[in-house]
C-alpha cells in the first residue's frame, strides 16, 4: 500500500518539512514548467523556508505520485426532494471509462450512465420508482492499467 509520511523537525529556528516516500513509482520533475495538472496524481514539492518573514531557502524537485484506485458506492438514498441524499452517486478516484447500470428486481435496466458526476434519482422514463433494492453494476479501469475492473452490489430506494 502506498504511504506517504511527513516529519516536522525544529532545528536553530529552522523548519525543515521532510517528506518520506516508500513508494516504488514516483515520477520526479525538474522545475514547475514540468507540472501538468492530473486529477489522477498527486503532486507533492518541499519548501524550506528559515521563517515565515525571510524568503525561501530551498525548493525540492516535484514528486508525483499515482493516488491509488478508490471507489464509494451508498447502500441507500431517499429521493424525497428535500436536498439530502436525492441521488445515487457513486465517487471515487483515479478511475476512466466508467459505466453503471442499474436494475430492478426482474433485472430491468432502469439507468444507465458513462459519467460519474451523473446520479441516479430513483426515476425509470420519467416516473418514480417504488421503494426498493436495486442491483448497480459498475465497470471502471484503473488509471494507467488496461484492466477492467467489475463492482456489483444493492442500493436501497426509499422513499
Amino acid at each position: 500500500m502506498n504511504s506517504v509520511s511527513f516529519n516536522l523537525i525544529n532545528l536553530h529556528r529552522s523548519i525543515l518539512l521532510i517528506l518520506i516516500l516508500s513508494i516504488v513509482n514516483i515520477i520526479y520533475a525538474q522545475d514547475r514548467s514540468e507540472l501538468n495538472y492530473d486529477e489522477n496524481l498527486n503532486i507533492y514539492r518541499v519548501v524550506a523556508l528559515r521563517n515565515q518573514n525571510n524568503p525561501i531557502e530551498s525548493i525540492s524537485n516535484a514528486v508525483v505520485v499515482e493516488k491509488p484506485y478508490a471507489l464509494y458506492s451508498p447502500n441507500a438514498f431517499s429521493p424525497d426532494g428535500d436536498g439530502i441524499n436525492d441521488f445515487f452517486k457513486i465517487s471515487g478516484q483515479a478511475m476512466i471509462d466508467f459505466q453503471i447500470e442499474i436494475f430492478n428486481r426482474w433485472g430491468q435496466m432502469v439507468y444507465k450512465s458513462l459519467d460519474l458526476s451523473n446520479g441516479w434519482d430513483g426515476t425509470f422514463k420519467g416516473k418514480n420508482l417504488p421503494t426498493g433494492t436495486y442491483v448497480y453494476k459498475i465497470k471502471t479501469s484503473k488509471y494507467g492499467v488496461e484492466q477492467k475492473l467489475v463492482k456489483s452490489g444493492t442500493v436501497a430506494l426509499v422513499r
